[in-house]
């Protein structure tokens, strides 16, 4: 009996003594500071742009822009629309038409603006119906962006 009122002695000299410390550290730590609204939303954007979503900064996000700020030339699976270079959009046929909508609806999305710069990059022009399904795309994608951010 005695060994047991011992033990439960020793337990708890000892587990007041890990509170003690415990609480010890916790006060000498400094307070933890709270995240503002704008400090959230940037951080939110940060790592939207790491894992390769839209940034939420569609005037100046070079991901959706049309404008070719890069001289670097990047294929979609669509090397066969270089013979197209230099050609105005009035001339096409039908069935080149065709070659260029059979590219466009089989790729992503949010792959459409980059085909759009690669394209201007490599001096070929869309036929009219074409680039206002892709327009159309792009303008979809940057208003479902804007409305979740």
């Amino acid at each position: 009996m005695k060994q047991i009122a011992l033990l439960v002695i020793f337990f708890s000299i000892f587990f007041s003594y890990l509170f003690y410390v415990h609480n010890r550290k916790k006060k000498a730590l400094p307070p933890a500071k709270e995240e503002t609204e704008e400090e959230r939303k940037e951080r939110i954007r940060q790592e939207k742009i790491a894992s390769g979503e839209c940034c939420g900064q569609h005037a100046v996000c070079e991901r959706d822009s049309l404008l070719n700020t890069k001289l670097k030339v990047v294929y979609y699976d669509d090397e066969e629309l270089d013979a197209f270079a230099n050609r105005e959009p009035s001339s096409y046929t039908d069935e080149e038409i065709s070659q260029f909508q059979n590219v466009l609806f089989t790729m992503k999305d949010f792959d459409v603006a980059g085909w759009l710069k690669s394209l201007q990059s490599r001096d070929i022009q869309l036929p009219d119906v074409v680039r206002e399904e892709a327009l159309m795309i792009v303008s979809e994608r940057r208003a479902n962006a804007s409305a979740t951010v």
